[in-house]
């Protein structure tokens, strides 16, 4: 007999929902809090918690309605996440009774979601027409318990918003304790998942949520979110959208070095060692500077000027290479060269070439752009 993992909406304050969810892995209440009212159906938490239940390969059972579409959806998004990594995932049976989803009308926004990283300020500026709301998530990529960080990084996200005009919608979640206790991947496989059911947590405000890519329409791969796998997390109430594909992360960052509003908030550290909003020294944060240099532009919020040796210090692996392999094309093609910094970039990616014992398609496609 399958495992069971069954969900009941509890009740909550008007900018709290809550649901109680028991699992093989014990019981858990899980929360999404905001600035805002947030919807306190079941729908929100469907996206979440099916990949979840992929994972531990328990059916998904709801003691509260869902909406039809958003049901409907389901078994494709399944489908491809299957596909993608057999091993981790299979098909589970969800059972809920459904409900059609409402439209709010024409008062409901867009919202874009925003850590105030490279991909997030590109779309909030690149498609800043469309877009009424910036949603910034604390849980995520930010511990819960990291509160000064957290405090920081949202300053950084309230400038932002409020310099392009946007309303900035602050979130705290929980979520990501269960997908970490689950084992499921929060790069690779879950956040996605997870950036759906905050965006159906705000149906009152929005109609549609822009997730920001991660990578160039070339470069697409199996990855948490992807233009085959988030619109499937939609309902009816709210359609999940995933935007810019068309440029490389480099390609962005030039984008991003002639806007003030980008280069005075901008956030790119995961390491975030002594607390920083940016450390200056791990991949994310070296890569980010060398894309500038090529740009000629500089943040307020790095080191204006990244060393040879730091780049040398870089242990690059996976997409790490890939993104170097953009940085190398980037340096080549400046209206200034650096050769010493080109040289660094070089010796960093031949290491990350001989860590990754397999290059994958998109590696390969780069190396065949950066010979000679």
């Amino acid at each position: 007999m399958p495992s069971e993992i069954r969900v009941r909406v509890e009740d909550a304050r008007s900018r709290t929902a809550k649901v109680g969810v028991t699992t093989p892995k014990g019981p858990f209440e899980l929360h999404v809090d905001a600035n805002v009212d947030v919807d306190k159906s079941a729908t929100p938490w469907l996206p979440a918690l099916s990949v979840v239940a992929m994972r531990l390969h328990s059916d998904l059972i709801f003691s509260d309605p869902v909406d039809a579409l958003a049901l409907s959806n389901l078994p494709h998004a399944q489908r491809i996440l299957r596909d993608w990594y057999p091993r981790r995932y299979s098909s589970v049976r969800v059972e809920a009774d459904e409900v059609a989803g409402s439209d709010a009308g024409s008062q409901r926004g867009v919202g874009c979601f925003f850590s105030g990283g490279v991909d997030s300020f590109h779309s909030a500026i690149a498609a800043s027409e469309r877009i009424t709301h910036l949603i910034f998530v604390h849980g995520f990529d930010i511990k819960l318990s990291d509160v000064e960080l957290a405090a920081k990084a949202e300053a950084g996200a309230r400038n932002a918003a409020d310099a392009l005009g946007k309303t900035l919608v602050v979130v705290r979640t929980n979520l990501r304790q269960l997908s970490d206790k689950a084992r499921c991947l929060w790069g690779t496989d879950y956040h996605g998942a997870a950036l759906a059911t905050v965006a159906h947590s705000l149906s009152d405000h929005i109609h549609t949520a822009l997730i920001p890519s991660s990578f160039q329409e070339a470069d697409l791969h199996p990855w948490g979110t992807h233009p085959d796998l988030d619109p499937l997390w939609s309902s009816g109430a709210v359609r999940l959208e995933h935007y810019g594909t068309s440029l490389t992360r480099t390609e962005k960052i030039a984008f991003l070095a002639r806007n003030d509003v980008a280069m005075d908030n901008l956030r790119v550290c995961w390491k975030n060692r002594d607390g920083k909003f940016n450390c200056g020294r791990c991949e994310k944060c070296v890569r980010t500077m060398v894309s500038l240099r090529a740009a000629d532009g500089a943040s307020r919020t790095l080191p204006h000027r990244v060393t040879p040796e730091a780049v040398n210090r870089l242990s690059l692996s996976g997409t790490g290479t890939l993104f170097a392999l953009e940085n190398l094309n980037a340096l080549r093609e400046a209206r200034v060269r650096d050769l010493e910094l080109e040289t660094a970039l070089e010796r960093a990616i031949r290491r990350g070439r001989t860590r990754d014992k397999v290059l994958g398609g998109i590696t390969r496609r780069w190396l065949g752009m950066t010979k000679g």
